[in-house]
């Protein structure tokens, strides 16, 4: 099973995403792996910092698009999961993670901006529709403020376009930070309400996994 967690915007929390559900699934007993296609190299950084005691979970970088395709082909047998932690560029790179998901998950953040990244992200989509139409791409609410009535108008903004949305929303905590720095997910952390978001958007994702 692949995932790719990819949008056009920077600091969404692709890697914030990529990271928490790969833990998820590590704990969950599935073999898994993150291929990282940021020249920033977040996700990369972040499994140097893991204690070898926890979970493993292998990391890879791979920021051309031809490399990501041979390699995860390469890869997928041997792993349960694939986690592709995606890239903020509008570039061949962004359709190939698009096309290569099982399931394609586009965190946003509840601000115009966000949504105004998200129209341009859109044709990129449509266009990898065209390669593959039967893709199941999903939106996921990060840094949600539910008191913030900007918070719920974009939310249901979001309802109008043509990608669902998982019911999973990650709020804005401090936790998935001091997490990350860790080389932990919120699932090995001390805050059990980020724990929660994060065994629950896995879980959500699974079970689209499981009906495809």
């Amino acid at each position: 099973m692949i995932i790719s967690v990819t949008s056009l915007k920077g600091g969404v929390g692709k890697s914030t995403i990529s990271q928490n559900l790969a833990v998820c699934f590590a704990h969950m007993g599935y073999k898994t792996a993150i291929v990282d296609t940021d020249t920033n190299a977040s996700s990369v950084h972040w499994s140097g910092l893991r204690d070898e005691s926890l979970p493993e979970i292998t990391v890879l970088g791979l920021t051309d698009s031809e490399a990501l395709r041979k390699n995860i082909k390469k890869i997928h047998n041997d792993y349960d999961i694939i986690v592709i932690d995606g890239t903020p560029s509008i570039s061949k790179l962004v359709s190939t993670i698009l096309v290569l998901g099982d399931i394609v998950l586009i965190p946003i953040r509840p601000s115009g901006f966000d949504i105004w990244a998200t129209e341009k992200f859109l044709g990129t989509y449509e266009q990898a529709k065209t390669l593959k139409d039967d893709m199941q791409a999903f939106f996921v609410v990060n840094e949600f403020n539910p008191r913030a009535n900007l918070n719920n108008e974009i939310k249901d903004a979001l309802k109008e376009l043509d990608i669902d949305m998982m019911e999973t929303t990650m709020r804005t905590r401090i936790a998935y930070g001091e997490a990350s720095v860790l080389g932990l997910g919120a699932y090995e952390y001390k805050d059990m309400k980020a724990k929660e978001e994060a065994t629950s958007l896995a879980n959500e994702v699974l079970t689209v996994l499981k009906n495809l």
